[in-house]
């Protein structure tokens, strides 16, 4: 009987554990430090100021190392600033320190997720300025993207138009330090010269074009394998 007893008595600790951890990750996100959001008019605006238009399921790790998942996320560009759905509905900017954020999305019928950090500095780079990761490892490649709202007021009209504009850099980062470079081929090897030779020769076997992000992970991955 206390056998019994015993085991029906691990089986609900289990149990209430398993729901403790769900909580912590799914449903908290009220315990963040956050404030009311000031939304955009984006009816009349030509392009968007967020990463996405809709909301996107992602996580967060803040800087103290808590982690919050399967919150509703939008990445706010023009203000480098994470909005979130808070567990009683109301739409907040997110004022914790964060170290990492991922965000999802479907393309091609596949569900990706696109990773977010902050905490390097170099090149005009600010420790809180949150960097996309293209490629990761002991050398990530980086980029930045940064939106800026202009109002135009067109000739003997009253009307205005707002335009997002958004400006890309990228880097190259060791540690927490990062170096500007430029989609180039001399560009990047210059970042990286350690390695020249395979790298040239895996560029030239696999026709890489080095204006295009996605070729240029592939080549920061290939070194970073070496």
């Amino acid at each position: 009987m206390k056998t019994v007893v015993l085991r029906f008595s691990l089986a609900m600790l289990a149990i209430c554990l398993f729901s403790a951890s769900a909580e912590a990750q799914y449903t908290h996100t009220n315990d963040m430090e956050a404030r009311p959001v000031h939304e955009y008019n984006t009816i009349t605006m030509i392009g968007s100021p967020y990463l996405f238009k809709d909301w996107a399921k992602g996580s967060l790790t803040l800087k103290n190392g808590t982690v919050y998942q399967g919150i509703d996320l939008m990445y706010d560009q023009v203000k480098d600033a994470i909005i979130f759905k808070a567990k009683n509905g109301e739409v907040k900017e997110l004022l914790e320190p964060v170290q990492e954020f991922k965000i999802g999305y479907i393309e091609n019928n596949k569900q990706l997720e696109r990773t977010f950090r902050s905490g390097y500095s170099g090149d005009g780079v600010q420790p809180n300025a949150f960097m996309e990761v293209l490629a990761d490892g002991d050398v990530v490649l980086l980029k930045r993207t940064s939106k800026k709202i202009f109002d135009r007021k067109n000739y003997s009209s009253a009307t205005i138009d707002r335009e997002v504009q958004a400006s890309e850099d990228y880097y190259i980062a060791k540690g927490d330090k990062a170096v500007k470079v430029k989609k180039s081929k001399s560009s990047l090897l210059a970042a990286i010269p350690d390695k020249k030779d395979y790298l040239e020769t895996y560029i030239k076997s696999n026709a890489l074009n080095l204006r295009n992000d996605t070729d240029m992970a592939k080549l920061v991955a290939y070194y970073n394998s070496l």
